[in-house]
């Protein structure tokens, strides 16, 4: 069955909290199939956006390497997803595995969802690390939350008419945004942002789900203000 956007991202969805609800239970089996069946999931939902026999998940995987949108670690997330596979029927995991390869089907599914309906700005990254928060995802929600603020300051310094280098765009924007009319605390707002990417890396994984979740009201400041400096500058 070909699955609709609004449909795969549901199911996916779903699945992923089911898998988390048995982690936290301590059922790595059943944690583990349902992960799988999330990866399958974003799979056929992939096959019914880009054409090719929705069964065959290691063809989708080398299908969606190739498209221009995908990200680098597409491959490795589809395998972590396999090797839930294998937990489900061997239990060679521990619970830590179960969770980092979890994290790695949320990217999958994350990222088929970007392709199928790219986000049109920051404002709808940050929801989708909300909703990696929501799940208890946290590596991916720190992801996005990022790639949020990244994306809100970009679009600010583009708006103004700065000039910029594409790879360093919070670092430009801050002292920018820091002289604007409400932007006193950008730079506080540019160090939680940074704090999620740090986190990101596993050495310095340790930001409990209390922090990421403030760290993630932050960028939604930066956001708002960046939304209501671009509309001055439009309707100015």
């Amino acid at each position: 069955m070909t699955l609709l956007p609004c449909d795969y991202t549901q199911a996916c969805g779903e699945l992923l909290r089911g898998g988390r609800e048995r982690l936290a239970q301590g059922e790595l089996g059943p944690a583990s199939a349902k992960g799988w069946e999330a990866a399958g999931c974003a799979a056929k939902a992939y096959a019914g956006i880009a054409g090719g026999n929705s069964d065959d998940f290691k063809g989708i995987v080398l299908r969606l390497a190739k498209d221009r949108q995908a990200h680098a670690g597409s491959v490795e997330w589809a395998v972590s997803a396999m090797a839930l596979a294998d937990n489900a029927r061997y239990n060679w995991l521990d619970s830590g595995g179960v969770g980092r390869r979890l994290d790695d089907v949320q990217r999958l599914v994350m990222l088929v969802k970007d392709i199928a309906d790219p986000p049109q700005g920051a404002d709808d990254i940050l929801r989708h690390a909300r909703r990696c928060f929501a799940n208890g995802a946290l590596t991916p929600a720190c992801e996005k939350g990022w790639e949020a603020a990244t994306c809100a300051a970009k679009t600010y310094v583009e708006a103004m008419g700065h000039d910029h280098i594409r790879s360093n765009y919070l670092d430009q924007a801050t002292p920018l945004l820091m002289k604007e009319p409400g932007g006193d605390r950008a730079g506080v707002w540019s160090l939680k942002a940074l704090n999620l990417l740090e986190n990101t890396d596993p050495r310095r994984n340790r930001l409990e789900a209390d922090f990421v979740g403030e760290d993630l009201d932050v960028i939604e400041k930066l956001i708002t203000l960046v939304r209501e400096l671009t509309r001055q500058k439009h309707t100015g």
